[in-house]
């Protein structure tokens, strides 16, 4: 099976477990910000969080902070939150309700789970 196939399984995985609380997602490429698979595709978002990821990482160097760990969250307007896990060479972003996704569920089971199927998709 291909990777992006993999990937697209990932996708109906997430939104089985998120549900109606995932609005968006896509899985990118780092180098070019070009979605490989989604799910309510943004790809000008895709173009966007790959900027914040990158000025981020630098941002961090720069500042002699510890550098970025797999993933990190950003609360926007209007009950709405972004998660991004950055891997090797990919990238993937999700939009989230927030009122629909309890935070200790995304970040003790979700985000988790979501890592380790991701790690586990790009060793193969």
């Amino acid at each position: 099976m291909m990777k992006i196939e993999k990937l697209n399984l990932l996708i109906e995985e997430i939104k089985k477990d998120i549900g109606t609380g995932l609005l968006a997602t896509d899985i990118y490429y780092s180098a070019d910000a070009q979605s490989i698979a989604g799910f309510n595709s943004q790809p000008k978002a895709c173009a966007l969080f790959n900027r914040v990821t990158n000025d981020l990482k630098n941002s961090l160097n720069d500042a002699k902070f510890p550098p970025l760990g797999n993933y990190y969250l950003m609360e926007l307007d209007g009950d709405n939150m972004v998660v991004v896990v950055a891997m090797e060479d990919y990238q993937w972003g999700m939009l989230l309700d927030k009122t629909k996704v309890p935070l200790g569920l995304l970040l003790n089971v979700i985000i988790p789970k979501v890592i380790e199927q991701f790690k586990d998709v790009l060793k193969s």
